[in-house]
């Protein structure tokens, strides 16, 4: 009959083989398929119901088709794979780091006779021991190699040095991060969050939309806001927006970068200020924001002078408004609108059309007047004064993608530590070196515990470099 600990002697050698772990990631490749060909959820902004119909959608959320790497069937396989990972570490770790901390052992005379032929060299020299030995240790020093002494006797020694033992462990540091990666990808999961704003250039908000939020985020709701609008605790403010076009591909941007500052809530006081383009975020607190995107607000701002004709060396009226926003010319009892702007007329610039206003009422046609002709209009239009347009900025909006990666740090030195281990494990092998001499008859061999390929010509020079030494 079965024991308790029988049967956990059982499970534990199953998690431990080498079939389960084939098992496991041939279910995650299949299980990857549904995330790749159908829309999820927390990835696309697009709800999936609105996409597929109803009995395919029904299906699909029974079976969590639209959040698949968050569905229990992936995340128990995770589980389990975490798992056999542990228990095939455990189970050979202890053979494997003897192997490596094996201490060496002197071969006799039979050994290196009975070892493989094509690793085998054996050849006759004139040197007393003394001698050999001393040009054999320099010459391998040379070659980086750390030979100690396993046997010594009258007329006998016997040399042994090896290079790459830790290799064997090496898939112990692959395990090792891969249990890391999983580790930081669920702390992102849990606490986590990823959404995005989009702010008008100048002006500030404290709330954005999420698209993914893990459980352990607790992101307080924007009050009065959409069901996915969360506040932050801080204010961030698009100072300026400025955005570069190819010359040659008018409307495609080469270039656009927002400078932003994250501002206290409470208090107003600016806290940080950076300028951010695709790839540089600016990072604060739990925050991260990163240029994602941009668009046109069709809206202008506009630096103009309004100077009086019938004295012209007076200071002239200085102008600072948008699209829309009525400025009173006292001195002339009119008010001024521009009302259109555009930043090329025809291939005459950037211009602005205004229309004046008068006790409430349109007085007059609308006149263009052109940033790149700042004369034109104090010369062709007849009126008391005249508008020079200084500067015509088209406004946009920066679209921002604010998230929280706190898993992060763990799982990229989890990454680091998988191309390390792989690398160490998959070139680099285990090989020893045995090299004896007695009474003028010297016996060389070498052993490697896989990837022979190769190997075989290199121990071919090493005794052809040994054996010139001899002479």
């Amino acid at each position: 009959m079965l024991t308790f600990w029988s049967w956990v002697d059982r499970v534990w050698l199953a998690l431990a083989s080498v079939r389960l772990t084939i098992v496991i990631l041939v279910s995650l490749l299949l299980l990857s398929i549904p995330g790749m060909v159908v829309m999820q959820y927390n990835i696309s902004n697009v709800d999936p119901g609105l996409v597929y119909e109803y009995d395919f959608w029904s299906w699909g959320q029974r079976f969590q088709l639209f959040t698949s790497y968050y569905s229990v069937w992936y995340v128990g396989l995770m589980v389990l794979l975490s798992m056999n990972l542990i228990s095939c570490s455990v189970e050979r770790w202890p053979q494997m780091w003897r192997l490596a901390k094996a201490k060496p052992v002197a071969w006799a005379r039979q050994t290196f006779l009975s070892h493989d032929a094509s690793l085998t060299h054996q050849w006759k020299t004139n040197l007393k021991q003394d001698d050999f030995v001393g040009k054999v240790l320099v010459a391998l020093k040379k070659m980086w190699f750390q030979p100690v002494v396993t046997e010594d006797g009258p007329g006998r020694v016997q040399l042994f040095w090896q290079v790459g033992r830790w290799s064997r462990i090496a898939n112990y540091l692959v395990h090792t991060s891969l249990l890391m990666i999983f580790a930081g990808g669920i702390i992102s999961a849990l606490y986590g969050y990823e959404g995005a704003a989009n702010i008008p250039e100048g002006a500030a908000v404290d709330t954005f939309l999420v698209f993914k939020e893990g459980r352990g985020a607790k992101l307080p709701l924007a009050p009065g806001g959409l069901s996915n609008e969360k506040l932050m605790d801080i204010r961030v403010e698009a100072e300026t927006f400025d955005v570069k076009f190819y010359e040659d591909f008018p409307g495609r941007p080469q270039e656009f970068i927002s400078k932003l500052n994250i501002i206290d809530r409470k208090t107003g006081a600016t806290l940080k200020s950076a300028h951010i383009r695709v790839n540089e975020p600016l990072q604060y607190g739990n925050y991260t924001f990163y240029q994602a995107s941009y668009g046109r607000l069709g809206d202008f701002q506009i630096q103009a002078r309004v100077v009086n004709k019938a004295s012209p060396d007076t200071q002239p009226a200085f102008l600072k408004a948008k699209i829309g926003e009525p400025q009173r010319l006292d001195a002339f009892g009119v008010e001024l609108v521009a009302v259109r702007a555009s930043p090329n007329i025809q291939d005459f610039g950037p211009g602005v059309l205004f229309q004046e206003f008068k006790n409430g009422k349109k007085n007059g046609e609308p006149f263009w007047v052109l940033k790149n002709y700042p004369y034109f209009d104090l010369t062709k239009r007849q009126s008391t004064y005249g508008v020079i347009v200084d500067d015509v900025k088209e406004l946009f909006f920066t679209g921002l993608q604010i998230g929280h990666d706190p898993g992060a740090p763990i799982y990229w030195l989890g990454c680091l530590g998988m191309l390390l281990g792989t690398f160490y494990a998959l070139f680099v092998t285990h090989r020893k070196f045995y090299l004896r001499y007695e009474n003028g008859e010297v016996l060389f061999a070498a052993t490697i515990h896989r990837l022979p390929i190769g190997f075989r010509v290199f121990v071919d020079k090493l005794a052809n470099q040994l054996k010139s030494l001899s002479a």
